[in-house]
């Protein structure tokens, strides 16, 4: 007599609950930037995440919930790397070109984030989502300002320096940067004219 062998594939090891939270973040983000929030179902999202539907439920109470904490992860996403950036640059000048390359090449390895930050503008459930959304932007608004105002301080811009406008042209070369991923427009924009756009803002004594 044959022995009695299973055919059963064993299970996946368990994750951590924190490792198993951001990988549902990740999937939602993917997912959402790609149907938008309207077009989502927790299935999708469970789908990209190779588990359950159930296992969703675990860590967010209902879609609105898990898209919500999706624009929070890539808005943190985004102020984790630049404040790294921060740490290491040189000085607040450098930091701030550095940023606008690692912002540049962000958009090709994780496009997803922009298409999700583009969608949420629009597709935001409710106004509390959007105020979220615009919260995060204010967030990021802060952070550049304040390293212009320490380039100011430290001598590298005039004394009279107007950083809030500063802050707002650095933040449309942003907007410039995610047009030309939306639009395909990669090739026209090249990280070379970002090294010289970002020297006209720079306002040097003298």
């Amino acid at each position: 007599m044959q022995p009695n062998v299973s055919t059963r594939q064993p299970r996946a090891p368990r994750l951590p609950a924190e490792e198993r939270r951001r990988q549902i973040l990740n999937a939602a983000i993917v997912v959402f930037a790609r149907l938008g929030y309207a077009g989502t179902g927790t299935a999708d999202i469970a789908r990209e995440a190779s588990i359950g539907e159930p296992t969703i439920y675990r860590y967010f109470t209902n879609k609105r919930e898990l898209y919500l904490a999706a624009i929070r992860e890539g808005a943190r996403e985004i102020r984790e790397h630049w404040e790294q950036i921060r740490n290491d640059a040189a000085d607040p000048m450098n930091a701030l070109q550095q940023i606008g390359i690692w912002y540049y090449g962000q958009m090709q390895r994780r496009p997803e984030l922009l298409t999700l930050r583009s969608r949420s503008f629009t597709e935001s459930p409710d106004s509390e989502a959007l105020a979220l959304v615009r919260d995060e932007y204010r967030a990021i608004v802060a952070f550049v300002q304040s390293l212009f105002n320490e380039a100011r301080d430290q001598g590298h811009l005039d004394s009279d320096a107007d950083t809030r406008t500063m802050t707002w042209l650095f933040m449309a070369v942003g907007a410039l940067l995610d047009v030309s991923q939306v639009l395909d427009l990669r090739d026209d924009l090249r990280p070379e004219d970002l090294v010289r756009l970002s020297s006209m803002l720079r306002s040097n004594k003298g």
